[in-house]
């Protein structure tokens, strides 16, 4: 099983944008000539992303942002479970992403706690308890979801807990990958 890379270089400034509509939503997704940049949840009310099962993409688009579209399709027809897609971090402090960096090895229909995550990147003086806010503070600012899947972490109880998409995405996302549905 192939991890995700996330590579972080010098930001190319000609960028490149698709919108992706699936069942319960629409995502932006933005790249510039060698890799993903940002992936946004917009709203139904945004052009182009109300018929679930289309996109929109221009014309000139790079073959890295054709390929995202390609792997979200199949995502969301459950034919894909993990993305195969140069990624480029242009924001985060180090601290972002190092919990990045863990979110990308959680595997397809797994969760894990906020404070599981913590535990992959305390240092010796801190408690994963103590950096689990912190965690959660780095999740919602993940610029790269879904392929660095931070739906996949939940609350230490197993409630479904914070998303930049709303956690109705977050159910349907968990659902789409643990049930199928």
């Amino acid at each position: 099983m192939a991890k995700q890379r996330i590579n972080i270089v010098t930001p190319l400034n000609d960028l490149y944008d698709a919108i992706i509509s699936f069942q319960a939503g629409a995502i932006h997704v933005r790249a510039n000539q060698q890799a993903i940049v940002a992936i946004e949840f917009v709203s139904r009310d945004f052009p182009g992303a109300a018929r679930p099962g289309h996109q929109m993409i221009i014309d000139d688009a790079p073959p890295v942002l054709i390929e995202a579209c390609k792997q979200f399709r199949e995502y969301f027809d459950r034919k894909r479970f993990e993305f195969d897609l140069p990624l480029e971090l242009r924001v985060g402090s180090d601290f972002q992403k190092k919990v990045w960096t863990q979110l990308a090895k959680i595997p397809y229909g797994a969760t894990w706690s906020y404070e599981e995550l913590a535990m992959q990147i305390v240092k010796p003086e801190q408690t994963a308890h103590q950096m689990a806010r912190a965690v959660g503070a780095a999740c919602a600012a993940n610029p790269l979801p879904i392929v660095v899947p931070c739906h996949r972490v939940i609350g230490k109880n197993g409630r479904l807990v914070g998303f930049a998409g709303g956690i109705e995405l977050k159910a349907y996302l968990l659902n789409l990958e643990m049930l199928g549905i």
